[in-house]
């Protein structure tokens, strides 16, 4: 029966040569993947005025202006901005047909990232999101009495933040403020975190019933392997459910990539498993390049290796704390050249972090047995709190310094110290600002 760890671990790629292949393979598929996303780019333009079929992300007013500003996704997976100065009914979730012209500086790199059209006619048409139902469900699991007015419209806000947690939902402005000013955007932005959670719980309940089989019917079959095959399915599925979400697509293929490692006794825990993975996934999908998201991801996933590689072994709970702890200072600069909110409130990040290993798969649960709502008083209370934010934005020369000591840090212990200590400087700046600004 094959083990779980080879005794004889190998590397993925070991020499030159294996480079070079893996190189020309990655490079064929990026011009395969680019080549097609051209393709929809041509046809896109070669008429003067466009009719795009999409469903609403976003609906929101910019502060002192008359008009919305429409998100849109089409069924091809292009992003468009558009406004709108209708007086507009809630229509996010739902499919329209925008006839217009795209912008002037629609060229084919801006396409890859959104592009601005100018709408002649905006109509609903009758196609369903296939998660409708679902959103719908949760939903009504929420009381009216939570219900919070955004910008025009009232909106279910525990509504929403769990089909942001479940489906990938664009999360609204006042969950963004409360994730930002409690440091825990990535907790509730769908990635690797919640796969490795579900893999986890799905796995608790599937090896009662594996072993009572294999016990039985399969005595040779191998538990671990045989149960995150099936859990390897299932992810699949979730990611289909979830249209390809830039950072559970980064963890899903790295699953599966250790998933392939493993069995075949390959080094799983390695740098270069993570830039094969990344490589992959951006000559695959191009477009998930300029995903701010798919990064982060990628960052949180090489500190936690960063950390592995140089911290010695603790007892558990001192090292999985630690773990936390330190990768929140090492994102902080990589978040905050992109984001600017920062509390000393995010402290509290590592520890919401541990307990939310515990909330996800209960309120998972609590939501498919209708019993969703159990938790919306003290849930609503936290999002309704006044938080204190300031203004910390990590300078372009600082980015470009931390982000070469975390790749040169790879190699040597003591750069891994200076990285930890340009971090924990780093937040004692931002702690220096907090003060100042509150008194």
């Amino acid at each position: 029966m094959k083990t779980i760890h080879s005794s004889l671990e190998l590397d993925l790629i070991n020499n030159t040569k294996d480079w070079i292949y893996f190189l020309i393979i990655i490079l064929l598929i990026f011009i395969a993947s680019i080549s097609y996303e051209y393709y929809k780019y041509k046809n896109l333009t070669k008429e003067k005025n466009v009719n795009i079929n999409a469903q609403v992300l976003l609906q929101y007013k910019k502060p002192d202006k008359n008009y919305f500003v429409l998100k849109l996704k089409s069924i091809d997976g292009e992003i468009f901005y558009t406004i709108s100065r209708d007086d507009l009914r809630d229509i996010r979730g739902r499919f329209v047909r925008v006839y217009g012209i795209l912008g002037k500086d629609c060229n084919f790199l801006q396409y890859l990232k959104s592009c601005f059209i100018i709408s002649f006619d905006i109509s609903l048409t009758n196609k369903k999101d296939y998660r409708s139902g679902v959103n719908e469900y949760i939903d009504s699991q929420h009381s009216d009495k939570y219900l919070y007015k955004s910008g025009e419209f009232e909106i279910n806000l525990l509504g929403s933040l769990y089909k942001n947690i479940f489906l990938a939902h664009p999360m609204e402005p006042k969950l963004r403020e409360v994730t930002a000013s409690l440091g825990i955007a990535h907790v509730f932005a769908i990635s690797g975190f919640h796969l490795g959670i579900l893999t986890l719980a799905l796995y608790i309940v599937f090896a009662p019933i594996y072993r009572i089989l294999q016990k039985r019917y399969f005595s040779y079959r191998n538990e671990f392997y045989d149960l995150n095959f099936m859990i390897l399915i299932i992810a699949f599925l979730y990611l289909i459910v979830l249209d390809f979400n830039p950072s559970f697509l980064r963890s899903f293929v790295m699953f599966a990539f250790g998933f392939f490692v493993l069995y075949s006794g390959i080094k799983l825990l390695s740098f270069k498993l993570l830039f094969i993975c990344a490589l992959f996934i951006l000559a695959l999908f191009p477009k998930i390049f300029f995903s701010i998201g798919f990064w982060l991801s990628v960052s949180g996933v090489f500190y936690i290796y960063l950390y592995l590689r140089h911290i010695p072994k603790i007892k558990n709970w001192q090292f999985v704390l630690l773990l936390n702890f330190i990768v929140f200072l090492n994102m902080l600069p990589i978040a905050h050249y992109f984001f600017y909110e920062f509390s000393l409130y995010q402290l509290l990040s590592p520890l919401i972090a541990i307990a939310f290993v515990v909330f996800y798969p209960l309120v998972l649960l609590l939501h498919i047995i209708g019993f969703g709502g159990i938790l919306d008083e003290p849930l609503f209370a936290v999002i309704n709190y006044d938080f204190f934010n300031v203004k910390l934005q990590t300078p372009f020369w600082f980015f470009i310094i931390f982000i070469v000591c975390s790749l040169m840090a790879m190699f040597s212990k003591r750069i891994y110290l200076l990285l930890l200590a340009l971090s924990g400087i780093y937040f004692l700046y931002g702690v220096l600002l907090f003060v100042k600004d509150f008194l």
